[in-house]
């Protein structure tokens, strides 16, 4: 069985298209259909629905999808572990992180890894909560940076807390206060996350029985950040992704003084890893401990 053939297939699927698979494997598009037919005709019943719009699996192979993908995980654990054998750092991360990760740390993680580790590549995926919990499941990444609540993974790696604040404009009435009281969430006007964007700030609201006064609804946390600068209302975010925008607007802590906890997601132990994470893991750690 050809594992090219299988990663044309599960990247055809991950992407919904023939043409993107083709220019994520660096084939041409008549290859990667024609590596997915050969499958088909291994396999004797169709995997593929074509479309004009694009490609979908048919049922046969959205049922062997879960497998295929995991069969390709074991494929580049096994790489791994032949060139760590042979005393090559050679290796394929898969990372799915935060909006507040990537912006204010992988990018100087990454470079400083890659100094270390120059042939283990690295994609990188910025997600919600949600997101991250999904291409877990799926095995579309190898571990997540995000955060947890207690209990909710059990193979969870902390990394370090990051204080939820209340963020206003700067002029606000609440902004003289050392501490703004939660309550002041049902009067206020509101620019909040969605449910699926935030869970630590949903997490805060519910366990506390508060109910936001939302004016706005917004996805981005750049935008809700804007709108606040605005005078359009507050929020409540993270320390760390506000951080480069305290001049321009008012952050206090909450009542309560909460925190989320960052850190590894997994699905399995540590050690059961790639080579290339288990590298990378302890490099991210050492490094979130000497800056924070």
């Amino acid at each position: 069985m050809s594992m090219n053939k299988i990663k044309a297939f599960v990247t055809a699927v991950e992407y919904g298209s023939l043409t993107k698979a083709a220019e994520k494997l660096d084939y041409t598009q008549p290859s990667i259909s024609h590596m997915i037919s050969s499958l088909e005709d291994d396999f004797g019943f169709s995997l593929l629905i074509r479309g004009k719009s694009g490609v979908i699996p048919t049922d046969n192979g959205l049922a062997l999808l879960p497998a295929m993908q995991d069969l390709l995980k074991r494929s580049q654990l096994l790489k791994e572990l032949v060139n760590e054998i042979n005393g090559m750092e050679i290796g394929t991360i898969r990372i799915g992180a935060y909006t507040s990760v990537c912006v204010h740390w992988m990018p100087t993680v990454l470079s400083l890894f890659n100094t270390k580790y120059p042939k283990i590549h690295i994609q990188l995926y910025e997600g919600n909560s949600q997101e991250i919990k999904q291409w877990l499941e799926s095995g579309k990444i190898d571990f997540g940076i995000g955060t947890t609540q207690v209990n909710q993974n059990p193979h969870f790696i902390p990394l370090m807390q990051d204080r939820m604040l209340a963020i206003l404009p700067k002029e606000h009435p609440l902004a003289s206060l050392d501490s703004v009281p939660l309550k002041a969430f049902t009067t206020e006007p509101c620019i909040m996350p969605y449910e699926d964007s935030h869970h630590d700030v949903q997490f805060i609201f519910k366990k506390e029985k508060i109910s936001p006064n939302i004016a706005y609804q917004i996805r981005g946390d750049e935008a809700i950040i804007a709108m606040v600068k605005n005078g359009l209302g507050i929020s409540l975010l993270s320390e760390l992704l506000i951080k480069e925008h305290l001049t321009e607007l008012c952050a206090r802590p909450i009542e309560g003084n909460y925190v989320r906890s960052l850190g590894i997601l997994t699905n399995a132990p540590i050690q059961s890893l790639s080579p290339s994470s288990k590298k990378f893991i302890p490099f991210l750690q050492e490094w979130v401990l000497s800056n924070y």
